[in-house]
């Protein structure tokens, strides 16, 4: 193996080196140019870098779909580019050559700003080679459970994905040893070497590569092009593998290098990369699109995140280093971070659960039945109805009842509390994960899991595997039977509570018909059975067990990533926070953003119409400017004035619903309650008023005719004239007269003007000449369709107004 990866690393970097225009065929001569760039560098072998070109297909590179290739393609740009080009001596145009693509890097300006930026090399990518040469302790083969067992789990990287050199070779021994390929006992983890430790270093001189290299930049490229051409691409080390990534991206190729990229993200046991930097495994994922990776990354990214949003003084800025100390990264930035919600939301369902198990029910939590708690829960109504004695003291079976059902709850809280004070990791665990955070911590910095733990708060704990394996483990702690309540173990109070029972059934104390006939899915005699502690102490341990395996389900759905390294993180997220995810991750997010916006709770008359179009269903009324005095008749929300956007008229806005586009009344515009002629103190009036004057907009869903077959006399006529109101038919007490809205007027009874986008007041169209078959939308939309007494006339009233 040492050998076959010394020899790829070699065969590829001289089969890059030696291309020139007479490489492949096609109608493009691809060019990357080094400008001396390689001067005082040279490449594993000793021979410095030289321009390179390729030939390329023109209809294979603009099928890729990129602007960035396909711009260079414009005629303005190739006349540049072969001006350039031309002007070098010796450049000959070869044969078959159309188009000249100079794919050099910028050598200024800030696209090589930004390129830099991109191609700078995180930390852990500098230090990766070390996972190629560190051996890890032989525990980290099996799981949790040492009978589960983790192939590859105990064994350094493969040396073909990590150990390759960079293309500036400071190695001048690299072709005659192999000793930078094979395993030194000396790495004590993937991580850096302590400058002020007095022990043998490491890292060798040659391995202190550049953060960003002109060099690297170039040859990167060409890979990409090789890789487009179909030639093959090597990603033999992490420093190759982010470069040629974050190159393809910056091109907008990256289908490209997606399959190199992901096999080597996922092959065990190099996946370790993805837990030791899940923030730079979730950016090029991201990126990519790699599903399996941006989820398993993204797993570990909430859990970590999710304790520190539980914290109790959280720090305004993410902390540098995680709770189990793993040192962070940048992981990108997301208009709306779906770490950060998906964070939120499993904080909250993990803290839901615990506090449902520190409840004052707290066996009713679990799933799976607890058939003898139940039945203490069914004799509750009879207990009730025991008298007390004659000096006031309880029935003495209401008392032993009341006292075991207590030390039930009592000794089960205590050995909660136990179980968040201390962690329990088991003689297996002790020495597993301590050998997984080896991987990333140095060891001078390492504190024991057990003391972290410890600094957390409750619900912290609860969102860590320590809390629920202790939890799951609570019977290896001794017996929960020999626990004492008030000075008494639970069997002795059990066996009182049986006695009392049957004492108490013996005298008739306890309805038994009543029970019978309240629990006819069961026979009463079940419930009065003697209480069995050993087989409640069982269903409790049983479900207990059920409840922690959910929870610290660590299988999830991620199949194709291996996880070695995060037996202390929880990382059973649901389906509510995966859905922050792409779509092509299997999340919700389509890129509108909706699923980061809280849900529109249903405006209380239901929608309007197909799609997000809700009305509230109410107006509301407010004071004019000649009577600031006097308020408004109450509307029907009961909140009086309210005077948000007032020109003539206010506007009444809702964060929860949407007026839907209609040819209806303008958005936010309703008319003052004072503007109808009426007494603002005279409420029955006005209620009258509103009543009537609701008739004249009809909501979307009701036939018009019907709405206003009482108000209409003559329909306006198809030119979009104003609808004629009858004097005497117009409504009833209302003494309207005309209405202003800004400078239009308008006539009124209606209690809303038209002034729908580009029409005014008294010009617009008619109510009456909507398009559309009002039959067919009340078919749909009728509230009252399934009503059995529906008459036809029309429903409408104040609470069916298309408003937001």
């Amino acid at each position: 193996m040492i050998i076959n990866s010394a020899d790829s690393h070699m065969l590829e970097v001289q089969s890059v080196m030696n291309h020139t225009h007479d490489s492949g065929d096609g109608d493009v001569l691809a060019i990357v140019g080094f400008n001396g760039e390689s001067d005082h560098a040279h490449a594993c072998g000793g021979k410095q870098w030289k321009d390179l070109q390729l030939r390329m297909s023109s209809v294979k590179l603009k099928a890729l779909g990129s602007s960035k290739i396909n711009d260079m393609f414009e005629p303005r740009v190739q006349d540049r580019i072969q001006k350039r080009m031309r002007r070098r001596p010796g450049f000959v145009v070869p044969p078959g050559v159309e188009f000249i693509l100079d794919f050099t890097p910028p050598t200024e300006g800030p696209e090589l700003a930004d390129l830099t930026a991109a191609l700078w090399l995180p930390k852990m990518i500098k230090l990766w080679f070390l996972a190629g040469i560190y051996t890890p302790e032989t525990i980290l083969e099996s799981g949790p459970q040492d009978y589960l067992k983790r192939p590859l789990g105990d064994k350094a990287a493969s040396a073909i994905l990590t150990l390759g050199h960079d293309d500036v070779c400071l190695n001048n021994t690299c072709l005659l040893d192999l000793s930078p390929w094979r395993v030194d006992p000396n790495v004590p983890g993937i991580v850096d070497e302590d400058p002020l430790s007095p022990s043998p270093k490491y890292i060798p001189r040659w391995r202190r590569i550049d953060d960003y290299c002109r060099i690297r930049h170039r040859v990167a490229v060409m890979r990409v092009l090789r890789a487009i051409n179909g030639q093959g691409l090597l990603l033999n080390s992490a420093t190759r593998m982010w470069t040629v990534a974050q190159v393809a991206i910056h091109l907008e190729v990256p289908q490209v290098v997606v399959d190199p990229v992901t096999q080597w993200l996922i092959t065990a046991p190099n996946s370790k990369f993805i837990e030791i930097c899940p923030e730079r495994a979730f950016q090029l994922a991201y990126a990519l699109k790699i599903p399996s990776v941006l989820i398993a990354s993204f797993r570990i990214l909430v859990s970590e995140h999710a304790v520190d949003y539980l914290a109790t003084n959280p720090s305004p800025r993410r902390p540098s280093t995680t709770w189990a100390q793993r040192q962070r990264d940048d992981y990108g930035d997301f208009p709306s971070d779906p770490i950060e919600y998906a964070s939120r939301a499993f904080a909250d369902r993990i803290s839901g659960i615990l506090d449902r198990l520190q409840s004052d029910q707290p066996f009713d939590v679990f799933h799976v039945q607890i058939s003898q708690w139940e039945r203490l829960r069914d004799l509750a109504p009879e207990i009730e109805k025991l008298p007390n004695g004659a000096t006031g003291a309880p029935h003495p079976f209401k008392a032993a009842y009341e006292k075991l059902v207590d030390s039930l709850i009592s000794v089960y809280k205590r050995n909660l509390a136990t179980a968040l004070e201390d962690a329990y990791l088991g003689s297996h665990l002790e020495k597993l994960i301590p050998a997984q955070r080896k991987h990333y911590i140095a060891e001078r910095d390492i504190i024991p899991l057990q003391i972290l733990y410890q600094n957390l708060n409750d619900r912290q704990k609860a969102l860590t595997s320590l809390f629920w394996c202790r939890l799951k483990n609570t019977d290896a702690f001794g017996s929960f039977s020999e626990s004492t309540y008030q000075g008494k173990q639970l069997w002795r109070i059990a066996k009182d509570y049986n006695h009392e029972l049957n004492e108490a059934l013996a005298k008739g104390a306890i309805d038994t018909a009543s029970m019978m006939e309240r629990n006819q899915d069961r026979m009463y005699y079940d419930i009065l059975d003697d209480f069995d502690i050993a087989q409640f102490i069982e269903q409790l341990f049983y479900s207990i067990k059920s409840l922690c395996d959910r929870v610290m389900d660590r299988c999830g759905h991620d199949t194709n990533v291996a996880f070695f390294l995060s037996d202390h993180l929880l990382l059973s997220l649901n389906e509510n926070e995966l859905n922050y995810l792409p779509i092509w991750a299997d999340g919700l997010d389509d890129g509108s953003g909706g699923v980061f916006q809280e849900a529109i709770p249903p405006a209380e008359m239901g929608p309007t119409e197909p799609g997000p179009a809700y009305h509230t269903g109410y107006t509301v009324g407010s004071a004019t400017e000649t009577d600031q005095t006097s308020m408004a008749a109450p509307s029907d929300l009961g909140i009086g004035d309210l005077d948000i956007y007032s020109q003539a008229g206010s506007i009444a806005c809702s964060m929860d619903a949407q007026q839907s586009v209609t040819t209806g009344p303008a958005r936010h515009h309703v008319i003052a309650a004072s503007d109808f002629g009426f007494e603002s103190d005279t409420s029955s009036v006005a209620e009258n008023i509103y009543s009537d004057a609701r008739f004249a907009e009809p909501a979307n869903h009701q036939p018009t005719g019907q709405a206003l077959a009482r108000y209409v006399e003559d329909v306006g006529s198809e030119n979009g004239e104003d609808m004629a109101w009858s004097e005497e038919e117009s409504v009833t007490g209302a003494g309207l007269e005309a209405q202003t809205v800004g400078e239009q007027p308008r006539t009124a009874p209606a209690a809303v003007t038209n002034t729908a986008a580009g029409g005014s007041a008294t010009a617009g169209p008619s109510i009456l000449d909507r398009t559309g078959n009002d039959d067919d939308m009340a078919g749909i939309f009728n509230s009252d369709e399934d009503d059995d007494d529906d008459d036809d006339t029309s429903t409408l009233d104040g609470s069916e107004f298309d408003w937001v």
